[in-house]
């Protein structure tokens, strides 16, 4: 009985063991199978997205590129001993190759499965097989070439030997996936077009894994806390390398979606949110702000660069996110739409971790960039672009109405009156190796409360100093600065703006307007300015300061970025700056910019401006708008501001200040831009209730307790929303 319950117990361990090396095997298959299937759907994808690329192959430029080459594979008219790191003319052999698959792939083209179109690719690819060239720049082996190769590897992968595929893939292998920033994501692509033409699905899952993690917010290269991009540092580069950086996720967030590699949803809520609360910012109809784009401002394709942006929104459109309707708004916007919704933006964002605010209008866009001891101003010079970059971040501020202000403006731009910026006229040259700095000073930055802002900058380069602010409303904007001083005899410079001339320049010195031929010249006492619908205000100060230029400026592209001829550009510019005269000490200014007032209301506008100045010292500079109950102040060191009305505000703390009047209550906004924990006290002689407010009753006034953040967060605005408890304004008492 024994021996046979042994042997039913041996049969039915063998049926399970049977069963279950079955199940293992068979989810093993499985799984294998649904990876490979997986690949394939990858594959598809990305093939599809090389040949959806712009501009189209040209039939005319094929057939000559088949017909001049030569019967090693090459082109006589490429250099092919080229050595330039920026610019390398041996890239054009792969250029043409990829245009050529593109035409060869591309189903319902004239060249689409041409034979001798075929012959031709295969002996070009050889050529740049066997040669295998590299350049001095690290850049172009690691990631230029094999960019280049993934595509022509993944469209001709049917149709290349087993040898043209090993030598390929050796090429993508140089791409390594330790890097950060948009250069990871330039890598990770590479890795995936390699794991496509290989077979290996764990190749691909790596790459997006790598590729996901960089979707994140981080300290060093890559998107920061405030939805800005830093890459070489601690440097803004939203434009630029940020663009590449969105572009690259946004498209690979669809390639693999649905898929085993698909980017979690976390990574697509930070993605959305890196666009649209980010880079959606810094955007003025179908142009991305100039500042934000490092030694790249010196392009001459810098003004196409949002196109690629209608392509992300593309893409980010159709994944699981409710943001979509953003998107669609967005695209709409960047093709120039004026359907309801795609209007514009309207608000104001400070991003602290980059030294940057940017304020949004219906009819105007208008930004500064500053730099501290916690940023870089550029990254130039690199690769001999943006040599003249110094001073792209001391201030300056662009004003766009229509996108076009500044368009390829720059091979003439004089570099020292950059906009809005406080620059030594040195006469000096301009020496490309000292472009790139780190600020010295901490108090810079910025107080929001997302509609209003104001920002304040420190300054110091070299032997000069300077006070900036600037102080943002619906209309309008005032500029301020205080204690100017240069230790050298050099002279000194506000530039107010520096654009492309359209139009008269009317000039009124309040009593009657001119309009101004064209010329260099000092204007006699302005009151204001006025060209191509912007008005520009001296309220009582700077009127014997004033000069302006509304003529033909020449340059070059090749000084500002040695990619480029030397070859003699010319543009009519309007510049308008103040001069502060030779070693300044504890000098001043003071104008307000108004980019939607029209030549007939500036005199109305001039002679009664909504806004007033404060104060303009060099411990507290502020300015208030009564029509909008809005106070703006910059306090360098503790200390108490008289608004008028009655109305007394004061701080313990240095700190940034923003106090907008609301229905039945007071809305505070408080920012440290030391970008630290700091705990404030705000003290107002109003009776006031809400959050962290205390009501002192033997003084008269209402104490508001502020603690702001540190860290990542350091220099974001606190805003607080309180109740009147007290309609009349007391009268401060001593304690």
């Amino acid at each position: 009985m024994n021996s046979v319950k042994r042997r039913t117990e041996a049969l039915l361990l063998a049926v399970v063991l049977t069963a279950t090396i079955h199940g293992m095997w068979s989810d093993a298959y499985g799984q294998e199978g649904r990876a490979m299937r997986d690949l394939q759907v990858v594959r598809k994808r990305l093939s599809k997205s090389f040949l959806a690329a712009i501009p189209k192959p040209d039939s005319a430029k094929i057939k000559e590129f088949v017909a001049s080459l030569r019967p090693d594979g090459s082109w006589a008219d490429i250099d092919y001993d080229d050595r330039g790191r920026a610019v390398w003319k041996t890239m054009l052999h792969l250029n043409r190759l990829r245009t050529m698959v593109r035409a060869y792939r591309s189903a319902g083209h004239a060249m689409c499965g041409n034979r001798d179109l075929k012959r031709s690719i295969l002996s070009a690819l050889d050529f740049w097989l066997t040669k295998d060239f590299q350049n001095p720049n690290w850049w172009w082996n690691k990631i230029g070439v094999p960019l280049n190769m993934s595509a022509i590897l993944v469209l001709m992968e049917e149709d290349i030997s087993k040898t043209q595929r090993m030598s390929g893939t050796k090429i993508l292998s140089r791409a390594k996936l330790g890097m950060v920033g948009q250069n990871l994501v330039w890598v990770a692509e590479i890795t995936v077009a390699r794991g496509c033409v290989e077979g290996d699905p764990e190749v691909v899952a790596e790459a997006a894994k790598r590729m996901a993690h960089e979707i994140r917010i981080k300290s060093e290269a890559g998107i920061q806390a405030d939805f800005s991009f830093h890459q070489h540092g601690p440097c803004l580069y939203s434009g630029g390398y940020g663009l590449g950086f969105s572009q690259y996720c946004a498209k690979w967030a669809g390639i693999l979606a649905g898929t085993r590699f698909e980017f979690p949803a976390e990574k697509i809520k930070i993605l959305s949110a890196y666009i649209l609360d980010g880079q959606q910012w810094m955007v003025r109809g179908q142009t991305f702000d100039y500042g934000a784009f490092g030694r790249e401002i010196t392009r001459k394709s810098i003004h196409t660069r949002t196109r690629s942006l209608l392509g992300v929104c593309a893409h980010m459109a159709k994944l699981a996110t409710p943001r979509k309707a953003e998107f669609q708004a967005f695209a709409e916007r960047l093709r120039g739409g004026r359907r309801k919704g795609a209007t514009g933006l309207t608000g104001n964002r400070h991003f602290w971790r980059s030294d940057m605010m940017v304020h949004q209008r219906r009819n105007y866009y208008t930004s500064v960039r500053m730099f501290s001891d916690r940023t870089f101003n550029t990254d130039a010079p690199c690769n001999d672009e943006g040599l003249k970059s110094h001073h792209i971040a001391d201030g300056t501020t662009f004003v766009l109405r229509t996108g076009t202000e500044y368009h390829n403006i720059f091979p003439v731009w004089d570099w020292r009156k950059i906009p809005a910026a406080t620059i030594e006229q040195t006469g000096a040259a301009y020496d490309p190796k000292t472009v790139r700095r780190q600020g010295s000073r901490s108090f810079v930055g910025g107080v929001s409360d997302g509609m209003y802002g104001m920002a304040a900058f420190d300054f110091a380069r070299d032997g000069l100093t300077a006070r900036k602010a600037w102080f943002f409303f619906d209309d309008e904007f005032v500029c301020l600065g205080a204690e100017i001083t240069c230790t050298s005899d050099n002279p000194v410079f506000t530039s107010i703006n520096q654009c492309r001339l359209k139009g008269d320049v009317v000039v009124s010195d309040g009593k009657k307007r001119k309009t101004i031929s064209r010329g260099r010249r000092k204007l006699n006492s302005p009151l204001w300015v006025h060209h191509d619908s912007i008005g520009y205000v001296f309220p009582n100060t700077n009127k014997d300061m004033a000069y302006l230029t509304n003529d033909v400026q020449s340059g070059s592209w090749r000084t500002i970025n040695q990619r480029y001829s030397g070859r003699k550009v010319s543009m009519d510019v309007f510049s308008l700056w103040l001069d502060h005269g030779k070693g300044p000490s504890n000098a001043s200014y003071a104008y307000i910019v108004a980019p939607a007032v029209g030549l007939e209301k500036m005199k109305a506008y001039a002679e009664n401006p909504p806004v007033e100045i404060l104060i303009n010292k060099t411990d507290l500079q502020a300015v208030r708008h009564g029509g909008l109950d809005i106070t703006q102040a910059v306090f360098y060191k503790a200390g108490v501001l008289r608004v008028g009305n009655g109305l007394v505000i004061g701080v313990n703390k240095p700190c940034l200040l923003l106090v907008r009047g609301k229905k039945n209550g007071v809305q505070i906004a408080v920012a440290n831009p030391k970008n630290k924990p700091l705990n404030v006290e705000v003290e107002v002689n109003a009776k006031l209730q809400g959050e962290g407010c205390t009501w002192l009753d033997e003084r008269g006034l209402s104490r508001i307790t502020f603690k702001l953040p540190g860290g990542q967060f350091g220099g974001k605005s606190s805003v607080r929303l309180l109740k009147r408890a007290d309609e009349k304004v007391s009268k401060p008492r001593r304690s």
